[in-house]
């Protein structure tokens, strides 16, 4: 196996590779029995949108999508047509619901629209360690620019879009949809 492309391309062979593309039940999750506690998660604050606005000249892109998916009014604009200076904050409470101390590490995801052809199931866009006592809670906030953290390549990556309609998965277990 000399090829190193994690896509997967049926006519090929290429199995899908990292969590990005891999549709199956793993194994064991990333992360799975690192710490001798658990861990409950609550969102406190997310945004409900970007506030990211197409602009007199921006137009709306038209993307491929798989299945019976019904794409929106306007699926995607094109990164470069748009000012991503907008950030936007999520706040998640960490919760210590074991008898030990411990160490957690949590993890933000960009889940790209359903059906969307050629993208990621889910892309890594930030991660931060929190040390949490027995019973305790912490706050960990997360401060990301919205074009930065929800965009998608065109299949010749080429091209940057940002569809309309992504979600944030905080690490498996909470989603939050976001209206960009």
């Amino acid at each position: 196996m000399t090829s190193m492309l994690l896509r997967p391309i049926d006519g090929l062979g290429y199995p899908e590779r990292t969590y990005k593309f891999f549709s199956g039940k793993p194994l064991f999750p990333f992360g799975y029995g690192m710490s001798y506690t658990s861990f409950n998660y609550t969102l406190k604050t997310a945004p409900k949108s970007l506030g990211i606005s197409l602009g007199k000249y921006v137009q709306c892109r038209q993307l491929s999508y798989i299945g019976s998916v019904t794409p929106p009014a306007c699926p995607a604009a094109l990164v470069s047509d748009l000012s991503c200076d907008e950030t936007f904050e999520i706040e998640i409470v960490v919760q210590n619901v074991g008898k030990v101390d411990g160490n957690h590490v949590v993890m933000v995801y960009a889940v790209p629209p359903t059906g969307l052809l050629g993208t990621p199931l889910k892309q890594l866009v930030g991660f931060q360690r929190v040390f949490v006592p027995a019973g305790g809670s912490e706050v960990v906030k997360f401060e990301r620019n919205g074009c930065q953290s929800f965009t998608v390549a065109e299949e010749r990556h080429t091209k940057w879009w940002l569809p309309e309609k992504t979600q944030c998965s905080l690490a498996f277990f909470l989603h939050k949809e976001i209206d960009v």
